[in-house]
Parts: structure tokens; sequence; C-alpha cells
């Protein structure tokens, strides 16, 4: 039972020896089995038949025939090679023969020898050439009368148009709960990550290799191991979930461009006890102007507010800050210069997407301490001095009142003596050069 259980990558912590319930699968009350992930019994005898399948049974039946084709035919090949299989061999005689002609240039009594050695060799030469040709021809024969073999048409239970019959079904539920990774998870892994495009499924992250995949409803919580309940996540975002057993444990060795995840034992899933995870590196450059550049054509970021696309980006290198800003109209947020992992999904969650959106969100619940790693709100507060003031001086023009009587730009007037008690006003600006009259009540904002 352990071996099986070590075998098939289940936790040990599932096998169970006093059972108060049937087996699932063959209703049997047996006492010694494992319990799966929805707490149903799999008797022991039952389990070590349904870790031996790969598929479904029709398909099941079609490729253990083909096995045991394939290899039949592999112990006939054998035999037949063995018993008719004749290799080239050239004859030395030939060689020694041309050889001993350097003896006859000193005594021409060995040019018999000579000549009984070329005779000899080439005629074992014929011989041995007309059995090569004698083994070819029937290798020939051979393989047209036992062609190779062609491997059927295989589905997978999570095949759309596998056809599974009612204990394919029961088989399939049994996988679905499956305590540990179900046999087939290789395959099942090639599909959800073939249905994500080979892409880590946070929106704006880069990442396309070390991509995890990863259960979005917990094995603990009731999840199944189902590609409706699987999202592939790069190695970085896996490590942000907040379920136990997905921390990194990283190192003291840092650079600028890479850090050592070191190897640790990591919790199990969906039962007690940990497992070992390897040392690995994890990249560490900041992110650069290309790459936001990059992230802006794959996600297609715009405006939130007015959807422009030419969104500018701004890298103040020496003080590690990013400052994102629309040219239209003006608003803009600024953030600190993290990983391209981290500043893709952050400027995603600021930013309006429109491609590409991904399937997950990443949490930041492991970065909680890094106060750092927020940005601002998407408004006009970060524009910078200059062109705020810019702003505001436009603002005030467009507000000023013009003259009734010529249509000049009129001023404000307020009192600049304690002894004036007149209120101010608006007054026309060519007062002084034309001496217009013109004015108007002022009337403050708040009144």
């Amino acid at each position: 039972m352990a071996q099986l259980i070590e075998r098939n990558e289940a936790y040990n912590e599932s096998s169970v020896t006093d059972a108060k319930s049937p087996c699932i699968f063959c209703g049997k009350a047996i006492g010694h089995g494992i319990l799966l992930n929805d707490k149903s019994f799999l008797c022991q005898h039952c389990y070590s038949e349904v870790a031996m399948i790969s598929y479904p049974e029709k398909y099941e039946a079609l490729r253990r025939q083909f096995v045991i084709a394939r290899e039949a035919r592999r112990l006939a090949w054998e035999g037949f090679r063995e018993k008719f299989e004749h290799k080239s061999e050239e004859s030395s005689l030939v060689f020694f023969g041309w050889a001993s002609l350097l003896l006859a240039l000193a005594n021409p009594a060995f040019l018999i020898l000579t000549a009984i050695l070329l005779v000899i060799g080439y005629a074992k030469n014929g011989t041995n050439k007309s059995k090569i040709e004698e083994w070819l021809n029937r290798k020939a024969s051979w393989e047209q009368a036992n062609p190779e073999l062609r491997e059927p048409e295989l589905k997978h239970f999570h095949d759309p148009s596998a056809y599974l019959s009612e204990k394919d079904r029961l088989v399939l539920k049994i996988f679905n709960h499956w305590p540990g990774y179900p046999p087939f998870w290789k395959y099942l892994r090639s599909v959800v990550i073939g249905r994500d495009s080979n892409r880590c499924q946070v929106t704006g992250c880069p990442s396309r290799l070390e991509l995890h995949v990863h259960h979005m409803r917990s094995v603990a919580g009731g999840g199944t191991h189902t590609p409706d309940n699987l999202v592939s996540l790069c190695d970085f975002h896996h490590a942000l979930e907040p379920e136990k057993g997905h921390e990194r444990i990283w190192s003291d060795i840092k650079t600028r461009y890479f850090t050592l995840v070191c190897g640790h034992e990591r919790s199990n899933r969906a039962s007690h006890g940990t497992h070992t995870v390897r040392a690995h590196l994890r990249r560490l450059q900041l992110v650069t102007l290309d790459e936001l550049r990059e992230l802006t054509k794959t996600y297609g970021f715009c405006c939130p507010s007015c959807s422009e696309t030419k969104i500018k980006f701004t890298l103040f290198a020496d003080k590690n800050i990013v400052r994102v800003e629309c040219p239209t109209c003006n608003k803009s947020t600024e953030g600190v210069q993290q990983l391209t992992e981290e500043t893709g999904p952050m400027l995603a969650e600021i930013l309006a997407v429109s491609q590409n959106k991904g399937r997950w969100k990443a949490r930041w619940d492991m970065l909680a301490e890094r106060t750092s790693a927020t940005w601002g709100v998407w408004s006009g507060q970060t524009v910078s001095a200059k062109r705020k003031a810019h702003k505001e001086k436009i603002e005030a023009i467009q507000s000023t009142p013009l003259c009734p009587i010529c249509g000049a730009v009129m001023r404000l007037k307020r009192p600049w003596k304690p002894s004036h008690t007149w209120k101010p006003f608006w007054g026309c600006t060519q007062y002084d050069v034309t001496g217009c009259k013109g004015s108007a009540k002022f009337v403050a904002k708040n009144s």
C-alpha cells in the first residue's frame, strides 16, 4: 500500500485501516485503503486497479492491445534477426594478398602465394556479398509482411469528444478527488497551460517560463482536479497565494538580476505533512521602460478616463520611481520601480486593459509588509509642478470675464489701503491705455 501511494504521489496521511464506509468503486466494506479528498473511501484492491488506468475504458483497451502487439512484433523481429541476419565482413585475405607483393619483389616465388590469397579473399567477399543481399531481401519481405503498427487515437478523460462509459464516469469522479496528483496529471497540466496560451494568467505579467498549475479553489476546500478549477500561474504569483504551502523561502544570495529560492519543506495542500521544494533562481531585474512599452502593446493598457492608448512612462532611476501619465487628460500616477511581474499587474489594476486580459488577480498578501509596493491613485495629483502651474494659469484665464464695453480682458481690483471701503470689482485692463471704464461686479465663489 505504501509503495502504491508513493508511486502515485498520494499523501501518506490518506491511508486508512478502519474505514467506516464501503468502497466507492466496488461497494465492499473493506477497511484498508485510502480516503479521497471528498472523504470517499477507496479500498486497496480498487486503488491499485484505478491507479493503473490512464485512459477511458474504450481507449485503454485499444492502448493495451497496441502495447501487446508492438511487444510481440519486437520479439518476433529479434528472433528473425538472430536467425537470418548477416553482417557485412570484408575478408582480410585480400589485404594480405596485396601486401605479399612486397615479398614478390625480393623473390618471384611469392607471386604464387599472392595469387592464392587474392583468389580465396575475393571468393569470400563474393560469398559475403550474396549473403548480405539475401538478408536484405528477407528483411524487406518480413517488414512488408509485418508493417509498423499504427498507434491508435487515444482520448483522455477530460477530452470533450471522448466516449465515457458509466464505469469511466465513476473513475473520473475518483480522479477528480484524487489525494495528490492524479495519474494523468501531466496531460491535465498540458491542457490547462495550452488553454491559457502558455502564459501566466495574472493580467500584466510577462512570464512564460516556470509556469505552475494552481487550484483556484483549494483541494482542502473541496476543489477538484478539473480544468475549470485550474489556472496557469508563474512561480512568482503562485508564491503569493495566501493558502499555506505556497510560500517561497528567499535566500541572502541576491543581486540586481536574480535571487535564490532556497530548497525547503513545503506543507501539503490536502493533508498534513510536507514535501521538498528544490532550490531555484528567481529573476530580480527591475522593470525597464522597454518592458513597460512591451506590456502596453501586449495588454493594450489605456487611460481609464479618456481611453487614450499612448500612455507616457517616465523612469527616475536615481529614485527608483516610475511615473505613468496620460497626455490627453493629464491624469497620472507613480509608484516604486519593482519587478516586471509586480509592476505589470499593478498597472493592470490602475489602467484599463483592452486585450489579453488574464483569468486571475495577483494576491499581494505576502507582500503586505512592503508599503513601498503601493501605487498612487489615477488622478492629476502627481502631475509635475510646472505642468500644474500652467494648468492653473490656463484655468484662470478661461474664467476671467471680458469688458462689456470694448471686449478686452478684465482684471480684479481689490482694496489696497486700510482706508478703502469699496468692494472688489472687475475693471477693464485698457483703462490706462484708452480710458475705458468698463467694469463688472465681483461675486465671491463662496457667496
